[in-house]
């Protein structure tokens, strides 16, 4: 917007000319808490502005600073709301508040059953605020190579407890760490017995049973019970969980026909298991 001045020099000659407005505005640059902001004016036309006064504080008043780029480190995340006032030479002024924007990033991890020989899945939980995550890097603590994958799996090879670390940069320069143990557990000992031989006859049975107190139970066939009874061959399995780990047993079962031979009891009519010898006694007259 222009603003025109007319100036009377004498009765019969005038002399017009017209002031720039000028547009108050400042850029900053996008830092981690605690690290040193840079703020520069860009106040607009640049040629007409002659004092530049800085609000860093937000009190309204513009006298903490006075030069066309700035250095300060804000305590704590704020916000905090810096003003820029400028002064034309003409005596046109303009302001301007801003929030100024700080990146943090807090690191956060967590992870589902720690078992022996079973994947661990660590899932990623940081929290990254006006900024992006640029690198992840976890330490499993059990002295494998790293990974730098956002929610990695791991395996770990023996049971124990590991330090695991979790460190999260961010495309802004801000970096953080956390730590949490993990405790990997030996799965559960399956203790299977049987009633009887798990080789028997068509149409009799075995008990197959786990003893132990365990969390849940859980077999081949759908039951979830301590025992079962089995009476058809086939291949089988129990399955018992504990504290979010599982242990397992596979085990056969056969079913043969009875091939005993059986003696008819026409020849053994008393059910002895022996045979009789039968005969014919003739009385004669």
């Amino acid at each position: 917007m222009k603003k025109a001045i007319v100036v009377i020099l004498c009765a019969h000659t005038l002399l017009s000319f017209s002031l720039k407005a000028i547009e108050a505005d400042f850029q900053f640059t996008r830092v981690c808490v605690g690290d040193t902001t840079l703020l520069w004016n860009t106040s607009t036309p640049p040629d007409s502005i002659f004092r530049v006064l800085w609000d860093l504080n937000g009190d309204g008043i513009f006298d903490d600073a006075f030069t066309d780029i700035v250095k300060i480190s804000f305590p704590g995340t704020g916000p905090h709301h810096v003003g820029l006032k400028v002064i034309a030479y003409s005596g046109a002024m303009d302001a301007i508040y801003k929030q100024i924007l700080f990146s943090t990033v807090t690191a956060e991890f967590t992870h589902d059953y720690s078992c022996l020989n079973r994947p661990v899945h660590f899932i990623d939980q940081s929290v990254i605020v006006e900024d992006t995550a640029s690198q992840y890097i976890w330490n499993f603590g059990d002295g494998t190579l790293y990974s730098y994958l956002k929610n990695p799996i791991h395996n770990y090879a023996f049971a124990g407890k590991f330090n695991v670390t979790l460190t999260v940069n961010t495309a802004n320069g801000c970096s953080d760490t956390v730590q949490h143990s993990i405790n990997v557990r030996e799965p559960p000992y399956v203790e299977l017995s049987f009633s009887g031989d798990t080789v028997f006859p068509v149409g009799d049975s075995v008990i197959a049973s786990v003893a132990g107190g365990y969390d849940s139970i859980f077999w081949s066939t759908g039951e979830q019970t301590n025992s079962i009874v089995i009476k058809v061959s086939g291949y089988y399995f129990v399955q018992v969980f504990q504290s979010g780990c599982y242990g397992e047993k596979f085990f056969n079962i056969t079913a043969v026909e009875d091939n005993t031979v059986r003696v008819m009891t026409l020849f053994t009519p008393n059910g002895d298991g022996f045979n009789d010898r039968w005969g014919a006694e003739f009385t004669f007259w």
